[in-house]
């Protein structure tokens, strides 16, 4: 956590208005308590309430019942506390509590106090080596696959976003799935390098498989939480096998946007080109079933862009070749 003062403040700040139940709530976080909880712009308000709800509950775990009661009610959370203004909830506390309501917005700062100092301490504790695929997500993905060049290439520019501090190391994945009739030769590894362009420097790829490559990426600087930093990779398939004719990004960690452009060789043009939309991962490897057919550019180019990509899924292109 950065500054202890500054998440007392973003903490103070939900305490507005409705509270946690205030329209377009994920817009009042402030960036401390959204890397706390891991919560980003496409996060919805229903999703950014129960998360916030459950991670104050469990950092309030040990504290005593007025303390618990003081920041449920400051924040709007109890059924008796569904009031528009902080003033009323001070009113409820003070009766519940049978004190002044001076007295009880001095507990209300209190709690508030204690479960920034909690919030802190539990951040601080945190696993000595991070996990370098946690701790950040994606605020923009940009990709350009290349099938113009000698050997396919792909290359991705990411702003990403910490989501706590001292970040100063992530990774990256490769996929090159078997093409849909097994054209590829089948069995054995395929041979791909990757190349930091900017931003990053990057270490020797792992294998996982034939076919999976894992990437650690050391940033130029730790990031603090709510830091962001743009990097680009440029992957090369170098084995002259056959492809899957599609490129898809399966998001791992949360993406904010994604948008991916396919360039083309202007002599071998595809019969057509599909998005692919929330695909489930499975499918991809199905015959092709062509969907709208998108129209290429005069630089033999199609892009499409995604905004909230959700886990798990496929988002991109898929093509028939000529």
């Amino acid at each position: 956590m950065a500054h202890d003062d500054g998440l007392i403040r973003e903490l103070t700040t939900l305490r507005r208005g409705w509270g946690l139940e205030t329209e377009k709530l994920r817009g009042r976080l402030g960036p401390l308590v959204s890397g706390w909880c891991e919560l980003h712009r496409t996060t919805s308000d229903r999703e950014v309430r129960r998360i916030l709800r459950e991670a104050i509950e469990a950092a309030m775990a040990d504290f005593p019942a007025d303390d618990r009661l003081a920041v449920n009610v400051a924040l709007a959370s109890t059924p008796d506390a569904r009031y528009a203004r902080l003033s009323d909830r001070v009113g409820v506390l003070a009766h519940r509590l049978n004190v002044s309501e001076r007295t009880a917005r001095r507990r209300i700062d209190r709690a508030f106090a204690r479960l920034a100092a909690e919030i802190e301490a539990g951040t601080q504790s945190a696993e000595a080596v991070p996990d370098p695929d946690k701790g950040w997500f994606v605020k923009r993905l940009k990709a350009l696959v290349r099938l113009d060049t000698d050997e396919p290439e792909l290359i991705e520019e990411r702003e990403i976003v910490a989501t706590r501090d001292g970040l100063n190391r992530i990774s990256a994945r490769f996929t090159v799935p078997r093409t849909e009739d097994g054209g590829d030769g089948g069995e054995g590894e395929r041979d791909v390098v990757a190349d930091a362009q900017h931003g990053v420097r990057i270490g020797a790829p792992e294998r996982e498989g034939q076919r999976h490559f894992h990437w650690l990426l050391d940033l130029p600087r730790p990031l603090s939480r709510g830091d962001s930093h743009t990097y680009s990779l440029v992957f090369r398939i170098r084995d002259g096998r056959p492809i899957r004719t599609s490129y898809a990004f399966v998001p791992l960690v949360t993406c904010e946007s994604f948008t991916v452009r396919v360039r083309f060789h202007p002599h071998r043009l595809p019969r057509a080109v599909w998005r692919l939309d929330r695909v489930p991962h499975s499918v991809l490897a199905d015959p092709a079933q062509p969907g709208t057919t998108l129209p290429l550019d005069g630089a033999c180019e199609v892009a499409q862009d995604f905004v909230g990509p959700q886990l798990g899924y496929a988002y991109g292109l898929r093509w028939l070749a000529s």
